[in-house]
């Protein structure tokens, strides 16, 4: 019996300067429940390359876990095009003729916070120079619910690593952080915000593939329900060598 084939993701770069670009990375934000409202902050991030968000795009073959997507969320059945025309700091065309994809997700692999490491190198002071080093920063990651068990997240995370080893970035460390796997009283925290709770820890995820915690950080994460009260998560820093 032919064993089924693994999923395989397509990274397309997001575009800052087009509005639906903007709106569905808002949109996919709110239903992963997390930083929707920094969106727009993150225009000048991508441009300047702090950031580099990517699309996450089944490959042709998954059409029925698209229309699975596309029926859980209708709204996000309107195709983007892939127009942006810089990724990474340097200059992109995009192909021609166009092409229009519907993303299933999203990550970003961009620029470590100088605070994130530990130690810092000496005399480090900006971002630049801590990716100048070899070290990158895994953020913003979300998978579409509707397909969450069916593999693509590895798959996103494979293509992820692949690139990073690659020019022009020819990575040395990949960094993460998470939500600490030691959550105590998390459910009346979720049902208070209104954030589904998570299926499995995303650190003990990271953990299989390779990712160690180096650094646990207390009340790394925020949220305000709607009376006003503030809930925290701790967090905890991983990487990898790779």
């Amino acid at each position: 019996m032919t064993s089924p084939s693994k999923p395989q993701i397509q990274l397309i770069p997001w575009d800052p300067t087009s509005p639906s670009h903007i709106e569905r990375l808002t949109q996919q934000r709110r239903t992963c429940g997390w930083d929707w409202e920094y969106v727009q902050s993150w225009v000048e991030k991508q441009e300047s390359a702090v950031f580099n968000l990517s699309w996450l795009v089944l490959d042709e073959s998954s059409s029925s876990q698209l229309a699975q997507h596309t029926s859980t969320y209708p709204e996000e059945s309107t195709p983007l095009v892939d127009s942006a025309r810089t990724y990474g700091g340097r200059p992109r065309t995009p192909p021609s003729p166009a092409k229009s994809f519907i993303p299933i997700g999203h990550i970003c692999l961009g620029q470590v916070p100088v605070d994130y490491w530990t130690p810092a190198p000496p005399g480090t002071h900006k971002m630049e120079e801590a990716a100048g080093s070899g070290w990158y920063w895994i953020s913003n990651f979300y998978v579409s619910r509707a397909l969450q068990g069916a593999g693509l997240g590895r798959a996103a995370m494979d293509t992820v690593e692949s690139i990073a080893i690659s020019e022009p970035l020819n990575a040395k460390v990949l960094g993460l952080n998470s939500i600490n796997k030691v959550d105590e009283g998390r459910e009346p925290k979720y049902e208070a915000l209104g954030i589904v709770l998570p299926l499995f820890s995303n650190q003990e995820w990271y953990e299989r593939r390779g990712y160690r915690a180096y650094k646990d950080v207390e009340k790394a994460f925020c949220k305000v329900d709607k009376t006003g009260k503030s809930w925290y998560w701790d967090a905890v820093n991983l990487k990898k060598e790779i």
